[in-house]
């Protein structure tokens, strides 16, 4: 299987993911809207391929998307246009009919109705359109096809660049857990009591084939802190292990973002106390020395 990456924006979403996570409490308004009503009970099922990792990378993009839409000052754009009305090829490099969002449409080659064609629509001019066109026409984008189409690819790219990231994972996990570990449980209607323990953490559920596949390649088939070869190659002895970065005793939960691969050893001694701990030590390209 293949991703076919574009990367518009991708490193910018994933800076942005890193820096919410990094600064929990600088956001807790804001993600309130990720996790309140009830929608952490959502995150119990195990292993979904669209993880809950997915969901927030979606949650950021839809935030961030919905932050540059605000930005748009139609009165400045207007003067642009005004102004070199009469230099097409510079009207064309800087497009001030074109919003943040077609940018992006553009780049990834979806179709879509533009603003200059909803305007139209209306039975208005991009001269006389205002901030209120540019909510209505975000309202119209988040409701269509093309929008999902854009949330698909753009969640792809930054889960494909931030799944490497085992320290990024483990900020998302606490994030989790702390959620999970305040979470009323009377008010979730649709929590599923039976994927939980009395004292409310979850009951472990062996990863399936396809995550523990995703989790040996990434970590190249070596225990992430000893470094020991997990392959079976050089030693039949070492038997790989599928570890919760954030323990399911505190509140981690069956999710492939909270997966690392670690021996025997590491898991039963390095980790017996429930720690959450990961490493980041990654094996490089190529050396650097001659």
């Amino acid at each position: 299987m293949h991703v076919k990456l574009r990367f518009y924006e991708t490193y910018y979403l994933c800076f942005i993911v890193d820096e919410i996570l990094k600064n929990i409490a600088d956001h807790l308004v804001n993600l309130d809207g990720f996790h309140c009503d009830g929608q952490w009970a959502g995150w119990l099922a195990p292993y979904k391929k669209y993880s809950v990792f997915h969901q927030f990378i979606e949650f950021v993009a839809r935030d961030v998307h919905s932050d540059q839409a605000e930005k748009v000052d139609m009165a400045e754009r207007r003067e642009i246009f005004n102004s070199y009305e009469n230099i097409p090829a510079a009207l064309h490099d800087l497009k001030p009919y074109q919003l943040p969002i077609e940018e992006a449409f553009a780049h990834h080659g979806i179709e879509y109705q533009s603003f200059s064609d909803h305007l139209i629509d209306v039975g208005k001019s991009f001269q006389n359109a205002d901030d209120d066109d540019v909510y209505e026409f975000m309202n119209d984008v988040w409701l269509s096809e093309s929008y999902e189409k854009l949330l698909e690819q753009t969640v792809t790219e930054v889960f494909h660049v931030l799944f490497q990231n085992r320290n990024l994972l483990l900020d998302f996990n606490e994030y989790v857990s702390s959620i999970l570990c305040h979470a009323r449980r009377e008010d979730a209607e649709d929590l599923n009591q039976s994927l939980l323990s009395p004292n409310g953490t979850l009951l472990r559920v062996r990863p399936p084939q396809w995550a523990q596949r995703a989790v040996f390649y990434r970590d190249r088939g070596r225990c992430v802190l000893c470094d020991r070869d997990l392959s079976g190659l050089l030693n039949l002895g070492n038997v790989e292990n599928y570890d919760h970065i954030i323990p399911l005793a505190r509140f981690g939960f069956n999710d492939i973002s909270n997966l690392q691969l670690l021996c025997e050893y590491c898991n039963k001694i390095e980790k017996k106390d429930g720690a959450a701990i990961t490493s980041g030590r990654y094996q490089s390209w190529y050396s650097a020395e001659d």
